[in-house]
């Protein structure tokens, strides 16, 4: 069972769940909201976002096609976070309670969720570590290797180009997002991500093309 495939599901869920469409810059819910909905992304990205006593947005984490949206529904009764569509999106819409009691009756859809949740639990793993890295220029290059990795089916294990298993002369990542956007998942300012970049070219760390970005694994 697969809560990205309605055909795969009980006639429980497939009766009721909903798919609903999302403009860029729409949000699809809000952080306090009371919480009645599980959301898996179909197609687009969906950021999570928390404000600052200052009012300033702190991104927590890019959802794609494939993860979820409002895992707290099983333990709170309100969002924690609020959903903004990054690009125009769709969701899969599951009421609380329904999936609740899907996830009693069948095991194997528990399992399809706790995959998805355990990913998501690493993604923002990696999002805490990559804040904790002060060097601009390092902390982009971390967060390069981690997209790579993922993309080449590689594991990252250290900041300074390890891989686990065979390591390739090189690796390439193809970015979804424009920099604008990664610059607010890693806390920094465009400008600082351009200097960045910059930096990393010059010595030799990556190449730019077109349309992806080369790791070099010296």
């Amino acid at each position: 069972m697969n809560l990205l495939n309605l055909d795969s599901l009980p006639s429980l869920l497939q009766n009721a769940a909903t798919s609903y469409s999302f403009t860029a810059g729409q949000r699809l819910f809000r952080q306090g909201d009371r919480q009645n909905n599980f959301y898996i992304v179909e197609t687009g990205r969906v950021k999570l976002v928390r404000y600052t006593i200052e009012g300033r947005m702190v991104v927590l984490q890019v959802v794609r096609r494939g993860e979820s949206l409002g895992e707290n529904t099983f333990i709170s009764g309100a969002y924690s976070c609020t959903a903004i569509a990054e690009i125009a999106s769709r969701t899969i819409v599951y009421p609380q309670s329904l999936l609740i009691q899907a996830l009693q009756e069948y095991p194997e859809l528990a399992e399809d969720l706790n995959y998805k949740l355990t990913r998501k639990i690493q993604s923002l793993k990696v999002s805490l570590e990559l804040l904790q890295i002060r060097s601009a220029h390092l902390r982009l290059f971390q967060y390069l290797q981690y997209n790579a990795a993922f993309s080449n089916n590689q594991t990252v294990v250290n900041t300074s180009i390890g891989y686990a298993g065979e390591t390739p002369a090189s690796l390439s990542v193809n970015l979804d997002q424009p920099w604008k956007e990664i610059a607010a998942e890693l806390d920094l300012a465009p400008r600082t991500v351009s200097r960045a970049l910059a930096r990393l070219e010059y010595e030799g760390r990556i190449t730019r093309q077109a349309d992806s970005i080369i790791l070099s694994t010296f």
